[in-house]
């Protein structure tokens, strides 16, 4: 005798015999009423959790359904409706979750998942975080969305744009040496290539563009070759000793124009070791914006490359685009300034120390100037005739202490008076020739007179100059 399985709802038994027929079948089952059997003392009665019932908790209760997941026969979920319930911008499902609320994304919060977390700004449906958390180069949290509109940088040889653009490799410790320098051909760029070449975009695309997050990257190109494919990036943006790059997805097509498009969102850019990018890792980047590579050559065996147009959208005060709701503007702490707080203010300079950017901290340029090198910290402009990278001493031809810290500190070396302290100070003069410290109980810029209780002519020049007065 064998059989296959038993289970709840076990629609056939399979009862093998080695026997020519079959006389009957008895099997037992328990019941919820007397019978003249006795008690199933083997057959468990559970307290079953809200959800479920039956003896072994077996069934969903009534406005539960089976989920699918979970050990055994699932776990027992409230029933969806037929109408979805949750409709908010950050939700991760329209439907409740088990404990009835609705599902947020990782940044949104609220009932209906329409309200940014602390830390972060700008709800977006299209956003699978919800919200964007505060970057602000780690020197605070508090941010919202800027009121800057784009703008566009561009190059459009079409329509009679002349920048020049240099070849180059995706190796910067093997730059490229070609033949023959790149050249402009009709309304557009065209070289003769063997290798995996990019064109390194001028510097109007560079510098400090971390404004651009959110924007879009666009250009058109066209391409002759034969072979298979290169896998190697399209793009490739570096700053801040970091590099980010951009693969397209979709075929391209040669010996015609070709449009590519990619977004500064964190979510289209890997680094080099092919982990996707974070929000830190491109706004780093884009803070200080050293490289922008476009690929050139598409082909194993590609013969010819053109660019025909770039253009890159950021965002400034005065653009004449959408508001840049993407750009976070930070509130940022005394000493840096900039959407994310990227840069130091005047008067203050970069350290080694904190995160991301690093510290900012006041110069010291011993009251003389106003403005300092925001990445060496070295001073601008000394003035009140004071020189050195802190302003530290003075210049040829003055005399005095720098480091004192009043515009008074240096002055001429010619002009200075002598030290005349008529020999009652033995410490001598500062730099304006006035007596450090008076003896004999005299007083005065000079020592030239007697103390308050004493009388005498202290220009003498002796000790005994100033004597107590015998009046009571």
């Amino acid at each position: 005798l064998c059989f296959l399985k038993f289970a709840k709802e076990v629609k056939t038994q399979i009862i093998c015999f080695n026997y020519y027929s079959l006389g009957s079948v008895v099997w037992e089952i328990a019941v919820d009423r007397p019978t003249s059997d006795g008690l199933a003392l083997e057959v468990e009665q559970c307290a079953c959790p809200p959800g479920y019932v039956g003896s072994s908790c077996e069934d969903c209760a009534p406005g539960y359904e089976r989920s699918g997941h979970g050990p055994y026969l699932g776990t027992c979920v409230p029933e969806r409706p037929t109408q979805p319930q949750c409709i908010g911008p950050g939700i991760s499902s329209p439907y409740p979750g088990p404990d009835g609320r609705c599902v947020c994304k990782t940044y949104a919060q609220g009932p209906n998942c329409d309200q940014c977390p602390p830390h972060s700004f700008y709800m977006a449906p299209t956003n699978p975080q919800g919200c964007i958390p505060c970057f602000c180069s780690g020197v605070t949290q508090q941010c919202q969305s800027s009121t800057l509109r784009r703008q566009t940088v561009e190059i459009n040889y079409p329509r009679g744009d002349r920048d020049q653009l240099e070849l180059t490799t995706s190796d910067i410790r093997r730059p490229y040496r070609p033949p023959t320098p790149a050249y402009l051909s009709g309304q557009a760029i065209e070289f003769a290539i063997g290798q995996v070449l990019y064109w390194k975009l001028p510097a109007k695309f560079l510098g400090n563009k971390v404004t651009a997050y959110g924007g879009t990257l666009k250009y058109t190109f066209r391409f002759s070759g034969i072979g298979r494919p290169n896998q190697d990036p399209d793009v490739i943006i570096r700053g801040n000793d970091i590099s980010l790059h951009y693969t397209h997805r979709q075929p391209l097509q040669p010996d015609r124009d070709n449009t590519v498009e990619v977004k500064f969102f964190e979510n289209n850019w890997n680094r080099v070791d092919g982990q996707q990018g974070t929000r830190e890792h491109l706004l780093m980047a884009l803070a200080d914006l050293s490289d922008i590579l476009i690929k050139a050559a598409y082909m194993e065996d590609c013969s010819q490359s053109a660019l025909v147009s770039v253009s890159l959208e950021y965002a400034e005060p005065y653009g004449r685009g959408a508001t840049a709701y993407e750009v976070e503007q930070c509130q940022c702490p005394p000493g840096y300034i900039g959407t994310s707080c990227e840069d130091c203010a005047p008067g203050y300079s970069r350290t080694g120390g904190g995160l991301y950017l690093g510290l900012c901290e006041r110069c010291e340029c011993h009251g003389h100037a106003t403005q300092c090198d925001k990445e060496y910290g070295f001073c601008i402009d000394c003035q009140h005739n004071t020189e050195g990278d802190h302003c530290e001493r003075c210049k040829p031809g003055f005399i005095g202490d720098a480091r004192r810290g009043t515009p008074y500190d240096c002055q001429p070396a010619a002009t200075r008076p002598p030290c005349q302290c008529y020999n009652h100070s033995p410490r001598g003069c500062d730099s304006f020739s006035r007596c450090l410290l008076c003896e004999h109980n005299t007083e005065g810029m000079h020592c030239e007179r007697c103390k308050k209780g004493f009388y005498g002519d202290a220009t003498k020049g002796t000790p005994y100059d100033c004597t107590p007065c015998p009046c009571p």
